[in-house]
């Protein structure tokens, strides 16, 4: 939503965003010069944010809502509803939710960030006419030339050696991210790659975290287990990493595949969801199943053959650029929104009265 709202300001359109307040998108928006309002969308405030919505919408003449997640689709319908106004929402994960089922379609459109996530939709009701699918895009930036050295200071930083090799992860630590079918597979792949390190970069509660050590321990290898939690340097921790895993038992369009793209990196990923839709098998990473075996040979497949590593990063670098970048993404949504414009009901005059 950040990138999105960045990207369409700066091909002339007039955005604001509209969030709950103190989080950290509100900062990423403010860094991004993206006009923001802070409202609430939880508890008794909540509802008086939609009739905010609607009142904002007439006094500053906005042609179209764009929602991202469950809450705000349903408020950003009903305001859109009260307004006379079209109303799109971006679908970014598996979900049984009626935002997306049950609320009428006269004024309501979907994106998805997936083919697969596309037919789910389809299946359980929605109008092909009214799902499209438009890919994540990222505005990443590699960072400079002197790899090696920011390399062995990031490495360093993490307690993990210049000359390991590093399985990265990013994303939550969570059951449906799958992060345990890796650190199930990890005993295979030390044997066969003796330096090979686990960097899992994301929130991942305490529980989560002991219980991926837990699995770990068994083979005395919890202390190759490294969690940053959140951070900001993305960018950097991924170009320290050799090989960025994502063993998800359920995905929709992992923006982590993405970045890893854009970083040149290979990648490992599961057969879940829309995964197939971004990595190409054989060229710019692996595809596996959700099985521990599957997931241990794909790695060492890769960290045995660093020359297999760079052309599957190359590769992969160049499908970012053609296909999910974040000028894409925006273009893309552009159209969608000029398509429905010219499809949805027209907005009455607004009067005085």
């Amino acid at each position: 939503m950040v990138v999105l709202s960045e990207q369409l300001r700066l091909r002339g359109h007039n955005v604001t965003a509209i969030c709950p307040p103190g989080g950290w998108i509100s900062r990423q928006l403010a860094q991004a010069n993206v006009p923001t309002l802070e409202w609430p969308m939880h508890g008794f405030r909540a509802p008086a944010t939609v009739l905010h919505l609607r009142t904002f919408i007439h006094e500053h003449a906005i042609d179209l809502v764009h929602t991202h997640l469950t809450r705000a689709a349903y408020m950003g319908y009903m305001a859109g509803a009260l307004a006379h106004v079209p109303v799109v929402s971006s679908i970014h994960t598996l979900t049984r939710d009626w935002a997306y089922r049950c609320l009428p379609c006269r004024n309501h459109w979907f994106v998805t960030v997936s083919r697969d996530l596309a037919e789910m939709m389809i299946r359980r009701g929605a109008h092909p006419d009214r799902v499209r699918v438009i890919y994540n895009g990222t505005n990443m930036v590699v960072p400079p030339d002197d790899h090696h050295e920011r390399l062995r200071e990031v490495r360093s930083a993490l307690g993990i050696s210049v000359d390991a090799l590093v399985i990265g992860v990013f994303s939550r630590v969570d059951e449906f991210k799958g992060q345990h079918i890796l650190v199930q597979a990890a005993s295979a792949i030390v044997q066969c790659c003796p330096t090979a390190q686990f960097l899992f970069v994301g929130h991942a509660p305490v529980a989560q975290q002991e219980r991926l050590r837990e699995i770990a321990r068994r083979d005395g290898l919890q202390d190759r287990l490294h969690f940053t939690g959140i951070r900001d340097d993305v960018a950097e921790l991924m170009d320290a990493t050799d090989i960025v895993a994502l063993t998800s038992v359920t995905e929709a369009c992992s923006m982590a595949i993405i970045e890893a793209m854009t970083m040149g990196k290979p990648i490992i990923a599961t057969r879940a969801g829309g995964n197939p839709e971004l990595v190409k098998d054989g060229e710019t990473g692996l595809l596996v199943d959700r099985k521990p075996s599957d997931v241990s040979r794909a790695v060492i497949a890769l960290g045995r053959d660093a020359e297999l590593r760079r052309r599957m990063g190359e590769a992969g670098r160049q499908r970012a650029r053609e296909h999910f970048t974040a000028d894409r993404m925006a273009a893309d949504v552009e159209e969608y929104y000029r398509d429905i414009m010219r499809e949805a009901p027209v907005r009455p005059p607004r009067t005085d009265a």
